[in-house]
């Protein structure tokens, strides 16, 4: 009979076994915790794309719709690409060196294409056309195709693909601000007259409006026109009916009709010669005419033209139609969209209104931005208001004259309340109704200008707009010790004029100001501005005064100018044979000179005038466009006798200049 065995695990094997239980055990949990963790992650997978498509850390689809197959295709080469961006920037260098810039030019767009989401790619390569590149030229046609496609690479291109970037429209308001706007590239003048040419060609000439609302009411109808043009003309019968017209006679509803209207439709146009003429010399342009001038035509044409100009300024400029609106009734005033300075305005206050929350920007470049909206319209206020005689066929034989808008003062200073609330609000040391500590002492800067232009500028509602301003400093710019400064402390004819006095230093100085507060009352003559004119040509007067105080008892004609009727007839005679100045401006100007100035003048410019009528196409009448005053015989007569005898003479023209 046999007897079971007994067996009994050693300690080690029964430990090992155990051990194998709770590691499968184990193995097991981490598994159902790792699946867990998958599938909560999967959770925030949408989440975390739509962060990063807020950031900008990929590209977003909506951005990108209609992606160029270039980029689509050069986004696949994966890290080669840092190898072939590295390659074409080097290359391009070279080749801009060498002179090669349209080469150039395709390698920097290549290596946009390269790394469309890297901002600084489309920053560096724009800086390179508009300004490395343009400044090799030698023509303004090609500095400005330039600097133009650099503002195109920035507005049309990379925005489109960063369109939060911050430093993307830092660089292209500075664009417009630096290149455009400003005075320091030789062709600037050229710049100003090819954009101002170009968005007169969209929008027209401004209209002569009573106040700011008028102008809001102008832009408005173009904002409100429809969006979609095939729309309209499915549902507007007489639209339709105009366009079918214009299609007949060779215009299309497009840029060419905005041209052939911004062309002949001018306010400063008679019409009804203008089509008499046509009749004769070219019955197509006649035919045209005579629709888009018929009465009953009038409220289509309006409508018709409005949803063009809604078309171009949207598809071909870019532009945000409800916020140039916006922008001028709410925050900015009228804004000349044909001023540089209007689009730094427009593409600065965009940049720094997207970029807000933003975390994924340059300080730097977000700080600046913000500080252009003030550059832009202090500069506006200075050189805001366009006086433009354009050449639709050669853009830079335009003129182009940029003088003060004082109307945009009180929108600016408004801002600067706004923005250095907004800004600074939360400052221990802000205090309530001023910028703030940052803005502050440039707010007072740019008021002594501000109160001095309202001064010059004349008027009821300027002079009391600028007791304002006296009464705010007054008030606000204090000693540290909180007392009232001085200066402040006078009407404000005195200081103003003492400013203004205080630039008459040298003989050199003050024949400058004068000349220049002459010239400037020669404009606002020429614009129908008579009041204006008078009163500029009366501050002359002042600062020569002004400067003349005791040099009867100078021993040389050292420190003395010459009698001022003199500098008066020398100013006219100087500006009237400025070739920059339109023809019609200065047969314009003639009739609103006063009599003597004119009997001073005439001959003189007779002969200049003679060959500027001769020279027109077909020839003006010299006799029309510079009309002999009256009374020149008496006045030559006058001139003999006083010829030679200089006290005389500077009595005696001094009291016919007062007639």
């Amino acid at each position: 009979m046999s007897q079971a065995v007994g067996y009994t695990l050693p300690e080690h094997l029964r430990a090992r076994r155990s051990a194998k239980r709770h590691e499968f055990a184990v193995q097991i949990v981490c598994v159902a915790v790792a699946v867990a963790c998958v599938i909560g992650a999967s959770l925030f997978v949408s989440p975390i794309n739509d962060i990063r498509k807020e950031c900008q850390l990929v590209i977003d689809p909506d951005s990108t719709k209609g992606l160029p197959p270039d980029i689509a295709l050069l986004g696949k080469l994966g890290t080669f690409r840092a190898l072939a961006i590295d390659w074409a920037s080097i290359r391009a260098q070279r080749l801009k060196e060498e002179g090669k810039t349209y080469e150039a030019h395709q390698l920097h767009l290549t290596v946009c294409r390269l790394a469309p989401r890297f901002a600084q790619v489309w920053k560096h390569a724009a800086w390179n056309m508009a300004y490395n590149i343009s400044v090799m030229k030698y023509s303004p046609e090609e500095r400005w195709q330039w600097v133009e496609n650099g503002i195109k690479l920035l507005r049309d291109e990379g925005l489109q693909y960063n369109p939060r970037s911050v430093s993307l429209y830092q660089e292209l308001s500075f664009i417009y601000w630096h290149k455009i706007g400003d005075i320091m590239d030789d062709e600037h003048r050229n710049y100003k007259r090819a954009l101002a040419v170009q968005m007169e060609r969209v929008l027209g000439p401004p209209p002569v409006a009573i106040n700011d609302q008028e102008y809001f009411d102008w832009f408005r109808k173009i904002v409100d026109a429809p969006r979609d043009l095939q729309k309209i003309l499915d549902t507007d019968g007489k639209v339709a009916d105009l366009v079918g017209q214009l299609r007949a006679l060779d215009l299309d509803a497009n840029e060419d009709l905005l041209d052939f209207v911004a062309r002949h439709l001018r306010p400063e146009l008679d019409t009804e010669d203008l089509l008499r003429e046509k009749q004769q010399t070219d019955p197509l342009m006649a035919k045209r005419l005579e629709v888009l001038t018929k009465p009953e035509n009038a409220d289509p044409v309006d409508r018709l033209l409005a949803a063009v100009q809604s078309k171009i300024l949207r598809e071909q400029h870019k532009l945000d139609l409800d916020l140039m609106l916006e922008m001028m009734v709410e925050q900015y005033g009228p804004l000349d969209w044909r001023n540089a300075f209007s689009h730094t305005l427009y593409w600065s206050a965009l940049g720094d209104q997207v970029s807000r929350g933003y975390a994924n920007k340059d300080l730097a470049d977000a700080m600046n931005t913000a500080r252009m909206v003030f550059f832009a319209l202090q500069s506006m206020v200075m050189k805001g208001k366009i006086v433009l005689w354009p050449d639709f066929d050669d853009p830079f034989a335009s003129y182009i004259d940029l003088t003060a808008d004082v109307r945009l003062i009180p929108y600016l200073f408004e801002t600067y309340l706004r923005l250095g609330k907004e800004h600074y609000g939360n400052d221990p040391t802000f205090i309530e109704g001023t910028p703030g500590p940052k803005y502050t002492r440039g707010l007072i800067s740019n008021m002594h200008t501000w109160i001095e232009l309202l001064y010059l500028e004349g008027g009821e509602e300027n002079l009391a707009q600028a007791e304002n301003y006296f009464a705010w400093l007054r008030e606000k710019n204090l000693h540290p010790d909180g007392s009232t400064q001085e200066r402040y402390l006078q009407t404000l004819d005195d200081f103003v004029m003492g400013d203004i006095l205080i630039q008459l230093d040298t003989s050199k100085a003050a024949n400058g100001l004068i000349r220049s507060l002459m010239r400037r009352g020669l404009k606002e003559l020429g614009l129908g501005q008579t009041a204006k004119g008078l009163r500029s040509f009366e501050l002359a007067r002042k600062s020569y005064q002004y400067w003349m105080r005791g040099t009867d008892t100078d021993l040389t004609d050292r420190r003395k100018l010459e009698p001022f009727p003199i500098i008066v007839r020398d100013v006219i005679e100087q500006f009237m044979k400025e070739p920059e100045i339109a023809a019609l401006f200065k047969a314009r100007l003639w009739r609103k000179l006063p009599l003597t100035q004119r009997q001073m003048t005439y001959d003189r410019l007779r002969p200049y005038f003679a060959e500027l009528c001769e020279a027109k196409d077909p020839p003006w009448n010299v006799d029309v466009a510079l009309e002999i005053p009256p009374g020149m015989e008496e006045a030559r007569k006058r001139e003999i006798s006083t010829r030679g005898v200089r006290g005389q003479e500077q009595a005696e023209q001094g009291d016919r200049f007062n007639e």
